[in-house]
């Protein structure tokens, strides 16, 4: 299965179920899913919240940035610039069309890249929402390494028995999951993440938890005073 094919044809339909942009009508599963997805837009408004206290005057990195939602949010926050990166060339264009439509096409920046092409970020902060939980171990190790010197956020979905999970297990996959070559989204023990964060970038980290994020979780370098574990 070809990854970035994958992307293309999902990227947009997924951001506008999950975040509320559209709902389509004629594809169940999708409905169920999208009207599931508080969780998305409550981790979105946290991250947000998370982030634009911090932000000022660094450089910032989004990793998986889809159409770039929070690019406006970080640059109003007077970061010294946003840089977003994505698979999805569909998702790219329309980053690019967003942020012109707001006034800050001048401001940031949006490229289609593969993760394992990129090179050592010019960043004081990364962050991702989403993008870990589609990466193997090696490409976990890669973006640790290329953020290295970065203070980092990332969102996972943490490895839970709870009946959120186990029915998002189930919509995985019979939305997709049964013809996608095993390519489906992994849960983590927050442990297995701070394993690999530790090797190259061993700040305090702390972990955030909250019923509205249901299984996910937020994991960041920001404000943190205890070694990740």
């Amino acid at each position: 299965m070809d990854i970035r094919t994958y992307w293309e044809d999902k990227i947009i339909g997924w951001e506008d179920g999950r975040y509320e942009f559209k709902t389509s009508r004629f594809q169940p599963l999708e409905w169920i899913a999208n009207r599931s997805s508080a969780s998305l837009r409550y981790r979105l408004a946290s991250a947000s919240e998370l982030l634009v206290p911090e932000v000022n005057g660094l450089r910032v990195v989004e990793l998986g940035c889809g159409s770039g939602l929070l690019a406006a949010n970080i640059i109003n926050a007077g970061a010294a610039s946003y840089r977003g990166v994505d698979i999805a060339e569909a998702a790219i264009a329309r980053a690019r069309d967003r942020a012109a439509a707001i006034g800050i096409a001048d401001k940031v920046q949006f490229d289609r890249a593969d993760l394992a092409t990129l090179k050592e970020l010019d960043a004081d902060v990364v962050f991702s929402l989403g993008l870990l939980d589609w990466l193997s171990d090696p490409e976990l190790n890669h973006l640790y390494r290329i953020g290295k010197d970065a203070h980092w956020l990332h969102a996972i979905s943490e490895r839970r028995d709870s009946p959120s999970q186990y029915l998002h297990r189930l919509y995985v996959f019979l939305a997709y999951g049964y013809r996608t070559e095993r390519y489906t989204p992994r849960y983590f023990a927050v442990n297995e993440i701070c394993e690999i964060a530790n090797r190259y970038n061993p700040r305090p980290v702390r972990v955030i938890r909250n019923r509205q994020l249901s299984f996910g979780a937020l994991l960041t370098t920001l404000n943190a005073d205890r070694r990740c574990q």
